[in-house]
């Protein structure tokens, strides 16, 4: 019986701050989208000041460090789909946000939106020195949950994170949409 949903950040619960932007601005191959893809780890890992941050966004982008803020994260919107989901699920179940990301600017968004107590546990990558789909970080999300891993489900739009989750054996689904996931969670008797 599942107890626990689990839900990524960036582009499930909102908007990706920097994804749009690439999307729009650079294409695939263009070297400053490789080098921001080298620098995420170390940012999502802890391993990075809030100012190198801010210093290389805008090396990559073009826009000065102290506007990053604004430009970028500011404008990432929580999906209003998905929030109504989770205020339905976290009636019957426990809800953890479990993110790749920069924890600072992560809290900063969970309260500029007031969602931050949407989550019942908040794990963020960067607080602890580890990222998905290191196997060790879902433990730790196993441990927080306080559940068997069969009774949590996790959602992420990476599926790399997806298989990382289901090879540990928490049931995990790839994130395309709210409907989507309503009907991924209804698969596995999740009361919606």
């Amino acid at each position: 019986m599942i107890k626990v949903i689990a839900f990524d950040y960036a582009e499930v619960v909102a908007e990706g701050p920097m994804s749009k932007w690439f999307r729009e601005n650079i294409h695939p191959d263009d070297e400053r989208l490789i080098a921001y893809r080298e620098k995420v780890h170390k940012w999502d890992v802890g391993k990075t000041s809030l100012k190198e941050v801010y210093k290389s966004l805008g090396e990559i982008s073009g826009i000065a460090p102290e506007l990053i803020w604004e430009r970028f994260y500011e404008k990432s919107l929580p999906n209003e789909e998905v929030l109504n989901l989770i205020k339905k699920l976290k009636k019957n179940y426990k809800i953890i946000l479990f993110s790749n990301f920069i924890a600072e600017l992560l809290r900063k968004l969970l309260d500029k939106y007031g969602i931050t107590d949407l989550f019942d546990e908040i794990i963020i990558s960067s607080e602890h020195g580890m990222k998905k789909p290191d196997p060790k970080f879902f433990e730790l999300l196993i441990k927080r949950a306080g559940v068997k891993k069969t009774e949590i489900i996790f959602t992420d739009d990476h599926i790399k994170n997806v298989d990382g989750a289901n090879e540990i054996g928490i049931k995990a689904f790839q994130f395309t949409n709210a409907e989507q996931l309503t009907k991924d969670l209804k698969t596995q008797g999740v009361k919606i």
